[in-house]
C-alpha cells in the first residue's frame, strides 16, 4: 500500500533535514536527530522536529486534475555560547536545510510534486522557555498534482 503524497513528502523532508551539515553553515549534523511530531524544547542540541500543517487544494489546468499545495514546518534548534550566537547557529541550521530542500525542488519526487518554497525565521529559545538554545521555525510550501487531490 503506498502512502498519500503528503505522507510521501514528510518522510522526504524528514530525510532531507537530517543531514550532515558539518562543511555548511552551521557546521552541525542533524544525522538520525530529526523528530516527525511536535516536541515540547528540544530533546537535544542540536535537534529538528517535523510537522504537517495543511493542504489546500484547487483546480488544476485542465479537468480531472487537481494541484494541491502542503505546508509543513520544521523547528530547528542549536546552541551556542551567548544569545547572539544561538541565533546566528540556527539561522545557520536553518540555512543549511533550506539549501538542501531547494537543491532540487522536486525533493526528488520526480512526478510526485513540482516546486517547493521555504521561508523561516530565527530567535532565541529563551523566549519561549527552551535554555540555552536558538531555535529556528522553517516554513516549507510544496506543489504538487494529482488526479484525486492525494
Amino acid at each position: 500500500m503506498s502512502d498519500t503524497v503528503q505522507v510521501t513528502i514528510l518522510n522526504r523532508l524528514k530525510v532531507i533535514a537530517g543531514g550532515d551539515f558539518t562543511a555548511g553553515f552551521s557546521g552541525l549534523n542533524l544525522t538520525n536527530k530529526v523528530i516527525i511530531g511536535a516536541s515540547i524544547g528540544a530533546s537535544q542540541v542540536p535537534s529538528a522536529s517535523l510537522t504537517f500543517i495543511d493542504t489546500i487544494e484547487q483546480q488544476g489546468r485542465t479537468l480531472g486534475r487537481y494541484l494541491g499545495e502542503s505546508v509543513y514546518q520544521i523547528v530547528c534548534y542549536a546552541g551556542g555560547s551567548s544569545i547572539e550566537k544561538r541565533i546566528q547557529n540556527a539561522m545557520n541550521l536553518a540555512g543549511d536545510i533550506q539549501k538542501a530542500i531547494t537543491s532540487d525542488r522536486t525533493l526528488d519526487l520526480n512526478g510526485q510534486t513540482q516546486d517547493v518554497i521555504v521561508n523561516f525565521t530565527s530567535l532565541d529559545g529563551e523566549e519561549y522557555g527552551i535554555n540555552q538554545c536558538g531555535v529556528s521555525l522553517i516554513e516549507v510550501r510544496v506543489t504538487h498534482q494529482s488526479k484525486f487531490g492525494v
